[in-house]
């Protein structure tokens, strides 16, 4: 890729998104303006299903401690939103992917896997049930909401930055991979700046957005890959047709385990330890390289 309109044209888009996001947290996030519950010692004894119905969602303290932490905050994430073009200017229209930039894209996918593992086995006290089937992300980000925010941020900037690694390497020109990836790593940074806010306000804007946002960022953040994919498919490489397949069935899976199951971060997981393996196979093996006559 090396079309200056569309440098530009993504560049702008990511300038504006970063300014739209700094305004909003300036402007409207300021506070936590929502009630936040502590269980008491009665509460601390019923029953796990009464006590799920009763705390899912609810908060334990304030999202952030102070003004200075939540300036730093909106500064520090409103930058790396504006460094997202500096991503795509360094690694989608690089002339040759410098080892810096491997190292970096390597590192950042790594760290991202590693972080969002361990963040999904966390856990809660004995009360909130099965840790596979019972807890999910959010739900854990009301406990540790600076771990929710460092799981979004490396989830965002993992998969975007080795996204668009994968186009890079393949030499693949599709803006709509782009633009969909772009959106859906923007979206992450409202749902963890917003979190759920329990079961019986469910119908709020809030919680509408918190999960409006999640799942832009699950299926937008997959539309990327996969549109690589079905355009090596179509090309009838048998190794990526059977990637697809895989990763479909994958996200497949996901959607009729939170229908049966129920959400909970493990389920939620899946499909992110899919595209890092996938990501990962892809950027920095051999394995996907057509071999030269």
């Amino acid at each position: 890729m090396n079309d200056n309109k569309t440098k530009n044209l993504f560049t702008g888009m990511w300038c504006i998104i970063a300014t739209v996001y700094g305004l909003w947290m300036s402007l409207f996030m300021g506070w936590d303006k929502y009630r936040y519950i502590i269980p008491t010692s009665a509460d601390m004894n019923l029953p796990a299903e009464d006590f799920i119905a009763k705390f899912d969602g609810m908060l334990y303290e304030p999202l952030f401690s102070g003004p200075v932490v939540f300036w730093l905050w909106v500064i520090g994430s409103t930058t790396l939103l504006f460094l997202y073009a500096f991503f795509i200017r360094k690694i989608l229209f690089a002339e040759k992917l410098s080892k810096a930039t491997t190292v970096f894209c390597a590192l950042n996918l790594i760290a991202g896997c590693a972080f969002i593992t361990w963040y999904g086995f966390l856990s809660f006290p004995e009360q909130f049930g099965n840790i596979l089937t019972d807890v999910t992300a959010s739900m854990l980000g009301l406990r540790y909401p600076w771990y929710f925010r460092i799981w979004g941020v490396l989830a965002s900037l993992s998969i975007f930055t080795n996204t668009l690694y994968m186009y890079r390497k393949n030499n693949y020109k599709g803006k709509t991979g782009v633009i969909v990836t772009s959106l859906g790593c923007a979206a992450i940074f409202v749902t963890i700046n917003v979190p759920s806010a329990g079961l019986d306000l469910v119908m709020t804007a809030r919680c509408l957005s918190h999960w409006a946002t999640a799942l832009i960022f699950a299926f937008l953040g997959a539309a990327g890959v996969i549109i690589f994919l079905l355009h090596k498919f179509k090309q009838k490489d048998k190794k990526y047709m059977i990637a697809t397949i895989v990763f479909c069935a994958v996200l497949i899976l996901m959607l009729i385990l939170l229908v049966t199951v129920g959400k909970s971060a493990f389920i939620e997981n899946l499909p992110m330890w899919v595209a890092y393996a996938l990501l990962f196979i892809i950027n920095f093996t051999s394995f996907f390289d057509k071999k030269k006559a």
